[in-house]
């Protein structure tokens, strides 16, 4: 079979050159087809991976940094050039090295003993009662308490706003504000605390401190009782419990 294949081509060859139909070879055709300023290419150079970069070998490191942005810079975590830790927060730095203080002075001695006292601290109460109260109209007065001092609650007998202050300035500025509306810290000072009752209730503080900055101090503080019932023009008792902290 090989044999009458090998004829059958050589035949058609012949009968191909006969009629002026013969095909060159493949290589014969790219040779025609150069150039002289053409000349053969040599094959591309194999293209090599790069290599990755070995894990971070840093003991400050706290966990793996996750595939973001992944680039020589990023996911390095050098441990003794600059940055020293690109991980945040960063861990606490330990320390081996301790540091002594060395107290200096003559030493002395002495027969007598020295006792040591403690403070106790006692709540207060002050109490005051306001005139009549008619509507759209407050009754302002000074009660004496501390230099400073923590409040802890206080009752009224009825309906009203009380406003505590630390300079009898405050407590008359303040006066046209009007009740329920709340505090403009931005140009208010000095106001300690202002409650509103819609009727006779104890109010309780948790962290509520207050001062008197008069100069010099004293234990005076400021306070104001507005009318809230337009319908009722009675005087109101309040009674207000307190921790003094500076006598």
């Amino acid at each position: 079979m090989s044999c009458r294949l090998g004829q059958s081509s050589g035949f058609t060859s012949k009968r191909n050159k006969k009629k002026g139909d013969f095909m060159p070879s493949l290589t014969d055709a790219i040779a025609a087809s150069k150039s002289p300023n053409l000349v053969p290419v040599s094959a591309a150079p194999a293209i090599i991976a790069a290599q990755p970069l070995p894990f971070p070998t840093n003991a400050n490191m706290r966990c793996i940094l996750p595939p973001f942005n992944a680039d020589p810079d990023s996911v390095r975590q050098f441990s003794s050039a600059s940055p020293q830790i690109r991980i945040w927060p960063q861990p606490q730095q330990k320390s081996s090295a301790s540091t002594s203080t060395t107290a200096t002075g003559a030493a002395s001695t002495s027969s007598s003993s020295s006792s040591s006292s403690s403070t106790t601290l006692s709540a207060k109460v002050v109490t005051f009662t306001t005139s009549s109260l008619p509507a759209g109209t407050n009754y302002q007065t000074t009660v004496q308490m501390a230099k400073s001092f923590q409040l802890i609650s206080m009752t009224v007998t009825s309906a009203s706003e009380v406003r505590i202050y630390g300079t009898q300035q405050a407590q008359i500025f303040d006066a046209s504000r009007p009740t329920g509306n709340p505090v403009p810290p931005e140009i208010s000072t000095n106001i300690i605390t202002c409650v509103t009752f819609q009727s006779a209730l104890t109010w309780g503080w948790q962290n509520r401190i207050g001062a008197n900055q008069n100069d010099p101090q004293s234990v005076s503080i400021y306070c104001s009782v507005f009318n809230t019932v337009p319908t009722s023009g009675a005087a109101v008792t309040i009674t207000i419990n307190f921790l003094p902290l500076e006598s």
